[in-house]
């Protein structure tokens, strides 16, 4: 009995971390492709096209770290696992609003109204969330 908790414990914990890891990885590549596609109409076309297209990460990912938080993933794990659910479907979506919710928090906290968002920013972030959520239901949630 106690083998099977530490091994589901285990399983829940790398299947976390991989999904957590492969949404940051696509946030970042979305995100990057969208600030490389703003710059280059700000600044015309004049720098080469891998270059601008790591600007763009970088500069996504600096604007991105203070909003990471990992609490809303966090709760959809405890969720599910508690509640033993084992749908694709809840993991996929609870994952995109998680991932949803990070860049709301963040601005309802720290942003005004003259700030917001576009659409193709929280779009990045729910696909990012929703990749996340199918990840981590492939290797942990499907046997909740």
């Amino acid at each position: 009995m106690i083998f099977q908790l530490i091994g589901r414990l285990l399983v829940v914990a790398i299947g976390f971390i991989l999904s957590i890891l492969f949404s940051l990885t696509l946030l970042a590549y979305l995100g990057g492709q969208l600030l490389s596609e703003q710059l280059a109409e700000q600044y015309g076309q004049d720098l080469s096209g891998q270059a601008l297209d790591f600007i763009g990460y970088i500069g996504f990912l600096m604007e991105l770290y203070p909003a990471i938080t990992l609490l809303p993933a966090i709760l959809v794990v405890v969720i599910g696992e508690i509640g033993r659910i084992r749908s694709w479907m809840y993991y996929v979506l609870a994952g995109g609003a998680a991932s949803l919710m990070v860049p709301l928090l963040y601005i309802t906290t720290y942003v005004s109204e003259r700030d917001l968002p576009s659409a193709s920013f929280l779009i990045i972030f729910a696909t990012a969330g929703f990749a996340g959520g199918m990840l981590y239901w492939l290797i942990a949630g499907r046997k909740s």
